[in-house]
């Protein structure tokens, strides 16, 4: 057989993920050939090499063999078969399985629901492996009413600083959200996401100033859900769960899916340009304006036609009519100072002589 790292063969003897593997390895936990290695990589051949962690030599395990559950993690549960501080693990939660089963990914200690057991370091690893793409859906309930302008944030990425306090910051991916609830005191959000980074929902909403108060993951790769799983409770996975979890890790659909969503994004912003060059001419994509009530819509007009002026034109008056001269005859004052009939008046004093 071919050489191999370490981390991966351990993580397919069911030790635990490749990430936790690894940690074993440069804490001195793992001897190969009797020969404790604590630089990685560690290149073995798994058919010549004997690996042993701790008191336990390792034999691969065969495919046939494989276990998958899903277990409702419960609040208050550390993601973990061992923990040297004796808090209470997920490994205390499955019992009545003969497999040992490892957990798949990270989920916080004060964070609750789907979680899957595996003894599959390969499926686990792509699982988990930001490479493959696998989205995870949560329903995260915030502190705070959040307005638009944090929603287009959480959807554009946001930046964070360092994880461990020292190098510099990275932006953070878009989250694919949902709105399902809101009002003055909290708002609830569906996120999906490809996970990267150490609590990375909770680290991003703190960004938008919205504390994280429930954390609440209900869905795995679209298709693997708790329904009907109480918190505590867990179930073997189907086989048709098992193979659509393999057809959504396979390198062909990652493909095809990260194309399809750039033909999406790429179509939404053709939609978003269009509309822009439609309001900028002034038109509209919708039919067009009724006319108001009492006025006749305007026909159409040709192209190349010009439209007929709806300006109403105004001719001169005519010149005026002297019923006894005729028109435009100047009607000569009458009396000696231009007096009218009947003399002098109110509205026709006499002049200063």
């Amino acid at each position: 057989m071919m050489n191999i790292r370490l981390q991966k063969f351990m993580a397919d003897c069911g030790i635990a993920s490749r990430r936790k593997c690894e940690e074993l390895i440069t804490q001195g936990q793992v001897r190969v050939n009797g020969e404790i290695k604590t630089t990685l990589p560690v290149l073995i051949d798994p058919d010549s090499d004997q690996i042993t962690v701790g008191e336990q030599v390792l034999e691969p395990i065969k495919q046939e063999t494989h276990a998958y559950y899903l277990l409702h993690k419960p609040k208050g549960v550390l993601v973990t078969n061992h923990d040297p501080a004796d808090r209470k693990t997920v490994g205390e939660l499955m019992t009545g399985i003969t497999e040992r089963v490892f957990p798949v990914g990270r989920l916080d200690m004060d964070a609750r629901g789907l979680l899957m057991m595996t003894n599959d370091g390969e499926l686990a690893h792509r699982l988990t492996h930001p490479r493959y793409g696998v989205e995870k859906t949560y329903v995260v309930r915030v502190d705070g009413r959040m307005g638009a302008d944090a929603i287009e944030r959480l959807r554009k990425g946001v930046w964070l600083g360092p994880e461990q306090g020292t190098g510099p910051g990275v932006k953070s991916e878009g989250f694919r959200l949902r709105l399902l609830a809101r009002d003055r005191h909290d708002t609830v959000l569906e996120v999906r996401l490809v996970e990267r980074k150490n609590r990375e929902i909770r680290r991003v909403l703190a960004r938008t100033g919205h504390k994280v108060r429930d954390l609440f993951r209900v869905a795995m790769a679209e298709k693997i859900t708790l329904k009907g799983l109480e918190p505590g409770q867990f179930r073997r996975l189907t086989e048709q769960e098992v193979a659509w979890l393999r057809k959504a890790t396979s390198a062909d659909f990652h493909e095809q899916k990260r194309a399809a969503t750039q033909t999406w994004f790429e179509n939404k912003e053709m939609a978003k340009e269009r509309r822009r060059i439609a309001a900028e001419a002034g038109q509209r994509r919708s039919t067009p304006d009724r006319p108001a009530a009492g006025r006749t819509p305007i026909a159409p007009v040709a192209p190349g036609k010009p439209r007929a002026s709806t300006k109403r034109r105004f001719s001169p008056a005519p010149p005026a009519m002297d019923r006894k001269f005729g028109p435009g005859a100047r009607r000569l004052p009458q009396g000696k100072f231009g007096r009218g009939p009947g003399g002098f008046g109110k509205h026709n004093p006499r002049p200063g002589r």
